[in-house]
This record gives C-alpha cells, sequence and structure tokens, in this order.
C-alpha cells in the first residue's frame, strides 16, 4: 500500500557566529513587515540595531552584546517574511544556543520587547563574565566526542578549564574554556589523523563553567520577565527535549554553563516525525548540518526573496501531490462501495460498511478544505482504516483487497 505522509515542519534558528553586516537588508528592502520589525527592534533597544545589521562595522557585530539582539531580530525577519509568502504550521521549534531565544520569542514565551532586552544584557553579561584573552572556543571536525573528553580531562585542573561546549554532529564539536590550557589541547588534536581545528571569533568561552558570574546575573534577570505561553513546543538545548512553562528559567541558566545538544535535537526532531525544516535566518550551517545528518528531511535556509521563492516551489509541488494523493483516495474508496458483498449480516453490514463510508465522506470534505499538515496526515491515515474495514466486513478477498488498497 502507497501512504502518502504529509509534511511535519520545524523552524530551527542559528546561534552567535552566523552573524554578517548585510544581514537581513534583502529582506528589509522587500517586506513591510521586516522594516516595521527593525524599527521596533531599534526603539526598544535605544540603538540602530538595522544600520548595525545592514552597514555597521563587521568588529562592531561580531561584539556579543550586539551579535545576539542583532542575531535574533534577523531571525525573527526571516520568519515574519515566511509567514508572508509560506502556508507552513510548524510542530517544533529549537535553535542553537542563542537560536533558543529566537524560537522561543517566535513561538511566544517571550515578547519581542523582552527577547530583544534579555539577550542584549546576555551578551553583556557574558562579555564581563571573562577579562578579553582569558578564554577562547575551538571548532574540531573528525575527531570522535570520547577522544576529546578524554583530552579535557587530561589538560584540565581546578584553575585551567577546557571542556565541549557544543555536539553539532557525531564528527564536529566546540571546545571551550582558557586560552592557555586550549592551545595545548589544540596542538594535540592537530597531531590526529584527518583532525580539523579553528577557533571560533567569539568573545569568550562560552557554554563552560566560565560562564557561571554570567549565567547567575542572567537567572536575576529572567525572573523580571513575564512568561507566556507558547504557541509551539520549544526543544531545550539542556536537555534536547520541549520546555515546559516551569523550567524554562532553570534551562536558559543551566544552559549558560552546559554544552548545546545539537545532535540530539536534530534526533528528537527526526524521531518526532519532522520532514520539513525551515531555518530562519541568516548563512546555512544549521541547514548543512540536517542534511548531512538526516538526508530525508528537506531543509530550506530562508534568508533572502529568493530562497523563499524555493521553498515555496517546493511546497507547491507538495501540494499538487496532495492533490494527487486526495484523488487516489476518493478512487480506493468508490472501489471499495462496489465491490461485492459477501457477507449478509445485516448489522455488521451497517457497523462495518454504512457507517464508516459515511464517517469517509465526511473525512474527505475535511481534508479538501484543511491546510494543516498535522491533521492531514491524521485524517489520511484514519480513511486508509475505515476503507480496510469495508472491505474485510464485506469480506473481500485478500488479494482483491490488496488491489483496491494498491490504488491508494
Amino acid at each position: 500500500m502507497n501512504g502518502f505522509q504529509m509534511n511535519k515542519v520545524s523552524f530551527i534558528f542559528p546561534g552567535q557566529g552566523s552573524q554578517y553586516v548585510g544581514m537581513s537588508k534583502e529582506l528589509w528592502d522587500n517586506f513591510t513587515v521586516v522594516k516595521r520589525l527593525f524599527e521596533e527592534a531599534d526603539d526598544t533597544l535605544g540603538v540602530k540595531l538595522s544600520k548595525l545589521c545592514f552597514e555597521g562595522d563587521s568588529q562592531e557585530l561580531l561584539q556579543t552584546m550586539n551579535a545576539q539582539p542583532a542575531l535574533l531580530t534577523a531571525s525573527l525577519a526571516a520568519y515574519y517574511a515566511s509567514r508572508e509568502i509560506l502556508e507552513l504550521e510548524p510542530q517544533l521549534l529549537a535553535g542553537h544556543s542563542l537560536g533558543e531565544y529566537s524560537a522561543l520569542v517566535c513561538s511566544g514565551f517571550f515578547s519581542l520587547q523582552d527577547g530583544l532586552q534579555i539577550v542584549r544584557k546576555r551578551g553583556m553579561f557574558m562579555q564581563q563574565a571573562t577579562a578579553n584573552g582569558v578564554g577562547t572556543m575551538v571548532a574540531v571536525a573528525n575527531v570522535s566526542a570520547t577522544i576529546l573528553e578524554s583530552l579535557c580531562q587530561e589538560i584540565s585542573t581546578d584553575r585551567d578549564v577546557i571542556s565541549i561546549a557544543c555536539h553539532n554532529s557525531n564528527n564536529q564539536y566546540v571546545l571551550s574554556g582558557h586560552t592557555e590550557p586550549m592551545a595545548r589541547i589544540v596542538e594535540q588534536i592537530k597531531r590526529l589523523e584527518h583532525s580539523k581545528v579553528n577557533y571560533l571569533t567569539v568573545s569568550g568561552p562560552f557554554h563552560s563553567i566560565l560562564m557561571k558570574p554570567a549565567a547567575d546575573k542572567l537567572a536575576a534577570e529572567l525572573k523580571k520577565i513575564p512568561l507566556r505561553k507558547g504557541r509551539w513546543p520549544v526543544v531545550s538545548n539542556v536537555t534536547a527535549l520541549p520546555h515546559d512553562e516551569f523550567s524554562i528559567y532553570d534551562l536558559l541558566y543551566k544552559q549558560m554553563i552546559s554544552p548545546v545538544r545539537w545532535t540530539d535535537t536534530m534526533d528528537y526532531l527526526y524521531q518526532n516525525g519532522i520532514t520539513v525544516a525551515l531555518e530562519l535566518g541568516p548563512r546555512k550551517v544549521l541547514g548543512q548540518l540536517m542534511k548531512e545528518r538526516y538526508p530525508s528531511i528537506s531543509t530550506f535556509s530562508i534568508n533572502t526573496s529568493s530562497s523563499l521563492t524555493e521553498a515555496d516551489k517546493w511546497l507547491s509541488k507538495q501540494q499538487t501531490t496532495r492533490k494527487f494523493t486526495l484523488e487516489r483516495l476518493e478512487e480506493g474508496f468508490a472501489a471499495a462501495l462496489i465491490a461485492r458483498n459477501r457477507n449478509g449480516d445485516y448489522k455488521q453490514h451497517m457497523e462495518g460498511v454504512v457507517y464508516p463510508s459515511q464517517q469517509i465522506r465526511n473525512r474527505i470534505n475535511q481534508l479538501q478544505n484543511h491546510k494543516n499538515d498535522t491533521v492531514y496526515n491524521a485524517v489520511n491515515t484514519e480513511v486508509l482504516e475505515l476503507i480496510r474495514t469495508i472491505l474485510t466486513t464485506k469480506q473481500v478477498p485478500e488479494q482483491e483487497q490488496q488491489t483496491i488498497l494498491n490504488m491508494i
């Protein structure tokens, strides 16, 4: 039987490091809603965030206190633009590090104003947590987590700490910690066959215990923010499971000093049936990681009008496929109705043929008028089972049943 599964969608949001001067400018040029978003961000923070994003100094944008609200706004710009073009309802949201805040604002747990202000403060606290040059971060590829953990334990002391800050994929990790021991661990990693090491252009050793002073300050600020009920579930970096409204503050505190479990997050999305992932924000980092780990998930990185057009064309093709699927469903239903009835029991006929037929007609009408993929999947599956019930009740031979079901 060829059952057609409609899409389950996830929105994913990039973290610090994806920012660049010029980001979101093309969306700003083409979408009024994006212009209004940046105006509100400028007014909320009292700084020209739009100018910094579109034509600012790259070193100024690199500063954590600037990069974080800039990235949050850029991600929301992609989200707002996508809502004008694409008819998609996400089932799950997730973001990498700072991107988790973008997801929480997008879902509605935080207001835009509160989100901008808290990530601005978060960035300031992170910059202040360690003196300039004391800490650093390094991306490592083609070395296992087991080897990296062993090296971190071997080199770290009470005063010099190195730890894994991000699990980005099975062969891509980020280390965070003090600068001097990091240099020593980098030298050891370089000796490993096929290994790749790259220092990140960040202003501190994020997602490590060195961020505890920043995390403590952040915790106090988070308590001042009113938490609202989110529209969609958001996956936590700390647990790789959806937040509940009672643990968000605690998990955002822990996120500052804990590794980002992005590999586990991608696994969670896949295991929960996600078939489409939209990366909303600058560059294509998360989209590439998703493609490498789960090629079956259709991934789009949304940051320009052309990227929206590409996604819209693909979705339109999917909509055509949905129409074809609905036609096959109706053909299978008609074939089940005209199939010879070998069951003379009136009560069984009413319960197993007449009533299911009425339900199928109602459900097919529902499918014709509903655009929500989650509802479509559920109803599509229900109709298939009802057709199977009709065929079984009529005592249609197994081979004939299979022929009809294969039509669908």
